[in-house]
């Protein structure tokens, strides 16, 4: 059995993974060069690769994504006698970007913006900021989707003595755009989980801003075209209360020339919400369980359709 890895890995992790495979998987690992024909004869693929590969690779049986998303499957036209089985890491980001979640939060209501910027100007600016200081335990949070992330958010939140309500893909279907424009209007804190589909692409738009009341604060972690970025900034722009913690951006790398790096009150931690520093080795561990469960004949986890 061969085994594509396309995640660049370093070398204890690539030994780590191939130490936990039967002698007679052989594991294929991309250097950064993207090089195809390390992948041409892999039975099983893991990371997200170009989806120009698929057909040529004939052995192909199992693609292992390294990511929740699948964006850059959605798109591809599988044959209807396709026989390669997708799965995601469904789940495995969900605690530590429900900490990013939290994190995002206490540092705009706790201002710790305003006071990085006052120690980085020499400034004891205590009068000014004390009060300028909130209290998630007073706060009304609103989970856009409620898959693993947001429920976990939730928790973490609802323990800080937040108000916290879901507005899921239900929500979505039976109450539409107008429905979640009403439900922002009643929520300090408007939170994001949901992915990149044809239906939520820019659907936080100014219409939905506009909504929210004054002082609210928008976090994003689910994919950056959910945000009609436009709209955004000219939001951050016309209230300086408000503020925007976006851990996704509609392109990644954003690029200097985007407005969202100079808005004030938009914070931006760059698409890191799911790290931690053994965040691979996890990975691995996640990877080689689906490999056992191919080499005995066990149904595996977290299968994709399209």
């Amino acid at each position: 059995m061969n085994i594509y890895v396309h995640p660049v890995l370093d070398a204890k992790e690539a030994e780590y993974l191939q130490q936990q495979l039967p002698e007679h998987v052989t594991c294929y690992f991309n250097n950064g060069s993207h090089d195809f024909n390390l992948a041409k004869d892999a039975d099983i693929a893991i990371g997200n690769f170009s989806t120009d590969w698929i057909a040529d690779m004939p052995n192909l049986k199992t693609i292992l994504l390294d990511s929740v998303g699948t964006d850059n499957f959605n798109h591809y036209q599988w044959p209807d006698n396709s026989s390669v089985t997708v799965c995601n890491l469904h789940g495995f980001f969900s605690v530590a970007v429900a900490e990013e979640i939290l994190a995002s939060i206490m540092s705009v209501y706790r201002q710790l913006p305003a006071l990085y910027a006052a120690k980085e100007h020499a400034i004891w600016a205590k009068d000014t900021i004390r009060f300028n200081k909130r209290l998630i335990a007073e706060s009304r949070v609103l989970v856009l989707g409620f898959g693993s992330i947001g429920q976990q958010a939730a928790s973490l939140l609802s323990a800080f003595g937040a108000t916290v309500n879901a507005f899921d893909a239900s929500d979505m279907q039976k109450k539409g755009k107008q429905g979640l424009i009403e439900a922002v209007a009643n929520h300090d804190i408007l939170v994001s989980t949901i992915p990149a589909t044809a239906a939520s692409t820019d659907l936080i738009d100014r219409h939905v801003l506009a909504a929210m009341p004054e002082g609210a604060t928008l976090v994003n972690v689910g994919r950056g075209q959910v945000i009609n970025e436009d709209d955004l900034v000219a939001k951050a722009l016309s209230d300086r209360h408000f503020s925007a913690c976006l851990d996704v951006t509609k392109q990644e790398p954003l690029p200097p020339s985007s407005l969202l790096w100079a808005t004030p009150n938009i914070y931006l931690t760059q698409h890191t919400g799911g790290g931690s520093s053994n965040e691979n080795n996890k990975k691995i561990d996640v990877y080689i369980k689906q490999i056992h469960h191919l080499l005995v004949g066990e149904p595996l986890q977290n299968t994709v359709s399209f």
